[in-house]
């Protein structure tokens, strides 16, 4: 019976959801549905385990479900997120794709096209004067020239100090001298083909465990006598608090805990199962958001030289290919019909000038895309320190000055206090605080919700019960 009545009461629940604009409190549902409270919340909070849901509190000190509308299943993706799963699918494919084309062309086709190149000089010189000064004036030259680029570009890519720990180094006195036992405690570089793919393609990233957040919370829960509130997801993962109560609703669900609300009406996660153990575990260590690193977003990471080598060899490959196109195929029909062929332009012409083409234009689009996500990580970084100084300092109601001031007292001199105004004024709406007047007129950055939800969560963990 009791089953049935929970299922009738989930049913009733749900359907009201969608007139009170997907916020209700178990008292709104009693009333909505004709529940007793009890019923109400229970319906609730098997709701929150199967849709998204924020954990909030209304003006009147009750504990508000805010779900999305219309209702969204939990592991469900919005149409941004599977766009960008796509786009990052696509991406993945291109890049397999691109990297089997980069091995094949600048691998198998620079040689290809250097043995081509020597073939048609060869051809050239075997013929008679005559035909060989008319042909000097027209392709020798250009021969002549790209062999002296190539020459030129091993020898930057190989033998210039910053191209390999192996190789050829120069002393002080500018003469090269063989550098084959590179100091032990060196980073080895990558190898020359991967900084290749990466030129094009971008160095690959370190990979993100998806449920490091997850871990990270239950690792805090069990430091700190499982209390949670919403102010501390945001400390944890540097999200906002709107969606920091979207977090606080998954982790009630995830590990079991129940919202409550206290005097001073902060929701409070309460997770009776981390009460009481053991310390967290080393591999799930608790790393305050403004003291996570991020990598630095580079276009290749390569060192100059070899990115001037890498274009050297697919710039010769592209030359290559428009001389064959451009009289080199007929050069080298002496050595069988087959240069003459469609097949042969296609191969040795068009197939290199495409791929040198594409290579080039996507180490250039993805260019722009670096930059933006390179200076965004640098603002987040800004960022942390600010709310570093907040969060460590208590720093609820001060003015940018004070703000300013304290930060540099503590060592942080990076900082404009132009920079960290302009900080604050992000800060405000992410961390739902609001700007007050003081009594000259100076402007005070107020964080109340952040200072109560703190300090009612350090309340708790000393003991005191929640009324």
């Amino acid at each position: 019976m009791k089953q049935t009545v929970s299922e009738q009461a989930l049913a009733l629940v749900e359907k009201k959801i969608p007139d009170l604009r997907g916020e209700l409190t178990p008292q709104d549902a009693a009333t909505a549905t004709g529940l007793t409270v009890g019923e109400a919340r229970d319906a609730l909070a098997r709701l929150m385990e199967l849709y998204i849901t924020r954990v909030t509190a209304d003006d009147k000190g009750n504990v508000l479900f805010a779900f999305e509308t219309p209702l969204r299943r939990r592991g469900t993706k919005t149409a941004a997120e599977k766009w960008a799963e796509w786009k990052d699918a696509i991406w993945r494919g291109f890049k397999v794709f691109f990297k089997i084309w980069i091995g094949l062309m600048v691998i198998v086709y620079f040689v290809v096209m250097l043995v081509a190149v020597i073939a048609i000089m060869v051809a050239q010189s075997s013929g008679d004067r005559d035909n060989r000064d008319r042909r000097r004036n027209d392709g020798d030259n250009m021969l002549g020239g790209l062999l002296r680029v190539l020459s030129e570009g091993l020898q930057f890519a190989f033998w210039s100090r910053a191209a390999s720990p192996i190789g050829y180094a120069v002393d002080d006195y500018g003469y090269r001298y063989r550098n084959v036992t590179p100091g032990k405690g060196k980073a080895k570089e990558k190898s020359f083909i991967i900084a290749i793919y990466d030129l094009a393609l971008g160095p690959e990233r370190a990979p993100r465990d998806p449920l490091a957040d997850e871990q990270e919370a239950a690792a805090f829960l069990r430091a700190e006598r499982g209390i949670l509130v919403p102010s501390e997801i945001v400390g944890l993962s540097g999200v906002p608090l709107v969606d920091a109560e979207e977090r606080m609703a998954d982790y009630l669900v995830r590990f079991n805990g129940d919202p409550t609300i206290t005097d001073e009406g902060v929701v409070v996660g309460e997770f009776e199962s981390f009460i009481g153990g053991a310390a967290a575990r080393a591999d799930a260590t608790i790393v305050p958001y403004w003291d996570e690193y991020e990598a630095p977003y580079e276009h290749s990471g390569n060192s100059a030289g070899r990115n001037v080598a890498i274009i050297l060899m697919v710039g010769f490959t592209l030359v290559a290919g428009v001389g064959l196109l451009g009289g080199g195929l007929a050069a080298l029909a002496v050595y069988g019909s087959f240069f003459h062929s469609g097949l042969a332009r296609f191969l040795l012409g068009y197939i290199p000038i495409a791929f040198s083409i594409i290579y080039f234009l996507v180490a250039a689009l993805r260019l722009p895309g670096v930059k933006k996500k390179e200076r965004e990580r640098l603002e987040r970084n800004r960022e942390k320190k600010v709310m570093r100084a907040i969060f460590q300092q208590k720093l609820w109601h001060n003015t940018a000055d004070q703000i300013y001031f304290t930060m540099v007292s503590l060592g942080e001199k990076e900082l404009s206090k132009e920079q960290v105004t302009a900080i604050l004024g992000k800060l405000l709406p992410k961390l739902q605080g609001d700007l007050d007047l003081g009594p000259n007129g100076e402007a005070i950055y107020n964080f109340d919700r952040v200072a109560r939800e703190i300090e009612a969560a350090e309340r708790l963990r000393r003991g005191n019960s929640l009324r």
